[in-house]
């Protein structure tokens, strides 16, 4: 069925009421969690938080939930177009080349379900949105992070602390008021997290209603040529 076709001046008002109510219901929660596994010393989890990670200048029009670029010093831009600021975390050209490529792997899966997801929804636009998003999200690897042990898996993997919950520790962390994602170095849930990430942006876009951090939650973390010992997290991974 066909979206309804509201007028201009509708049209920001809905995105406005639709924007507002992400905001306040990510206020209520502070975390709203996708994935959890228990650790040894808390909980391991891919968490969405409102602890807003710049000071955001006053962007409009498609930028609006840009990271400002003066906040926002990336080292790496990877082959699909999104920034990457690595903080030291792979050591090696190969390495920073493999990190590169995964995102990129994972931005095709999110990509995939997205657009299969969009088809029917009678939104124009919906596949161009979809492919200008890598241009719009800022991408953070982690590093205050150390690898923590599942006390009934007794796997281990790489997480920081979590800033909504804390003497717990979180995998990937992504923003709502902006289009920002922080994540371990072996980029274990990255890909909800992007989900969710497409899911804003596409909201303050169009009048599309869409849940894309549920309905692509599924994506595999994906294994790559980086050297993530003694963490065991990519035991279960796809190459």
């Amino acid at each position: 069925m066909r979206a309804r076709q509201l007028d201009p001046a509708s049209r920001e008002v809905a995105r406005g009421h639709f924007r507002a109510a992400v905001r306040s219901a990510s206020r209520a929660s502070l975390a709203l969690t996708i994935s959890i596994a228990l650790s040894a010393c808390g909980t391991v989890e891919q968490t969405t938080t409102y602890y807003p990670l710049t000071e955001k200048t006053n962007q409009t029009g498609k930028n609006a939930l840009d990271v400002p670029p003066a906040k926002f010093g990336f080292d790496l831009m990877t082959l699909g177009g999104f920034k990457v600021k690595t903080n030291g975390q792979y050591k090696t050209e190969e390495q920073r080349k493999a990190a590169a490529a995964a995102i990129d792997r994972y931005w095709s899966e999110v990509q995939k379900c997205a657009t299969d997801g969009l088809q029917a929804s009678g939104t124009a636009n919906a596949s161009q949105l979809i492919a200008e998003f890598p241009s719009h999200l800022s991408i953070e690897i982690a590093n205050t992070w150390k690898v923590v042990e599942g006390p009934t898996t007794h796997r281990r993997m790489q997480a920081f602390p979590s800033l909504a919950r804390p003497g717990t520790w979180s995998t990937a962390r992504r923003e709502e008021d902006e289009l920002y994602i922080l994540v371990v170095p072996e980029l274990n849930g990255l890909g909800p997290q992007m989900a969710g990430e497409l899911n804003l942006w596409l909201s303050a876009q169009t009048t599309l209603m869409s849940d894309l951090a549920n309905a692509c939650s599924s994506v595999p973390c994906i294994r790559f040529s980086y050297n993530n010992a003694p963490s065991q997290a990519w035991g279960e991974c796809v190459n």
